[in-house]
């Protein structure tokens, strides 16, 4: 039996002693009684004692949440169930407040047009104006156990929407370049961003003091990839480009096939980091008074943290207490003054 518990116990005992001997005195009519029932009495309590130590350790064993909890002095448990809680509303709370903004991405695309020989070149720059893309979490899922929290949390890109500048540069060359001539067209068009989700993976690491338990998030880089699905009006503006266009210039265009390179560029989505390094700790305040008061003097508590379990029931806190009785007593004024643990 660990120390604490030896301890409850006595005390336990002394307290059942005591009561019992005031019922004794009692209903002896306030006569002493014999050293014999005296005795006879402290065997009937000390056995009592026992089985209610036996009792105990059964309940204690029986009890999951107290499994893996530390051999120390004094322990605090933290349920599972309320950490989980907190750790979900922190988690999603920061992730459901962010917004990803990109803005001048450039991306360009250039090639050549063959009839037999060479009939022109082209270029294509899609320069991304501006990107909006807003998040949302969907439930986390935590797991505690083996000393470690881990955290698996699918995010959504949920909405968002997004402007870009197109330019198509074409260079006749040979008789092309007689028929068709050079041309330049740019165009803005714009549209949305594509829903897309995301499962990530991470973890808690826990620190404590004798105040709180302290949960940092430990989460991997994590990229996500906002693609741009350009709107019914912008494919509208760029068809009507090609079908203004006969003759040559239309077969051109029609081989360089403007839209599909449009689409293949755009398709492959700009990865964005997420900012996880500001998922800002998690505390959960324990803490015991360094001071107590016993019969009217003060006594100080020396108290140092020992041990951090986790369990799939409780996170423990376990802690050693030293007393220091001290040889001199404070004075009113500076007992009142001394800081206590939160």
């Amino acid at each position: 039996m660990t120390r604490p518990r030896r301890m409850y116990a006595g005390l336990a005992a002394v307290a059942l002693l005591a009561a019992t001997a005031v019922v004794t005195a009692r209903s002896c009519g306030g006569e002493a009684m014999s050293a014999q029932d005296m005795r006879e009495k402290i065997a009937a309590l000390e056995t009592e004692r026992e089985q209610l130590r036996a009792r105990v350790d059964e309940l204690m064993l029986s009890d999951k949440r107290l499994e893996g909890m530390p051999q120390t002095e004094v322990r605090f448990g933290v349920p599972t169930s309320l950490a989980r809680t907190l750790i979900s509303r922190v988690i999603s709370g920061f992730v459901d407040q962010v917004t990803l903004v990109l803005e001048n991405l450039k991306v360009h695309k250039a090639g050549k047009v063959k009839k037999i020989v060479t009939i022109g070149q082209y270029d294509l720059d899609v320069r991304i104006d501006r990107v909006v893309g807003h998040l949302r979490t969907g439930e986390p899922d935590i797991h505690f156990g083996g000393n470690q929290v881990s955290v698996a949390l699918p995010i959504e890109i949920a909405s968002g929407s997004g402007d870009a500048t197109i330019h198509f540069v074409w260079d006749g060359k040979n008789i092309s370049g007689a028929v068709c001539g050079d041309m330049e067209v740019t165009e803005t068009v714009g549209g949305d961003v594509k829903p897309d989700s995301y499962p990530v993976s991470g973890g808690l690491e826990l620190t404590a003091t004798t105040q709180r338990i302290l949960a940092s998030p430990r989460f991997p880089p994590i990229k996500v990839n906002l693609k741009v699905e350009p709107s019914s009006e912008s494919w509208q503006k760029v068809r009507a480009i090609i079908e203004s266009k006969g003759g040559l210039c239309g077969f051109v265009l029609d081989k360089v096939d403007v839209p599909g390179l449009l689409a293949k560029l755009v398709g492959k989505g700009f990865n964005v980091r997420l900012p996880t390094e500001k998922i800002k700790p998690m505390a959960v305040p324990v803490g015991i008074e360094p001071t107590m008061t016993v019969r009217g003097e003060p006594v100080t508590l020396g108290i140092t943290v020992s041990g951090l379990a986790i369990t799939e029931h409780m996170i423990w806190l376990g802690v050693d207490v030293d007393v220091d009785l001290g040889d001199t007593t404070p004075d009113d004024d500076a007992v009142k003054d001394t800081p206590a643990a939160t």
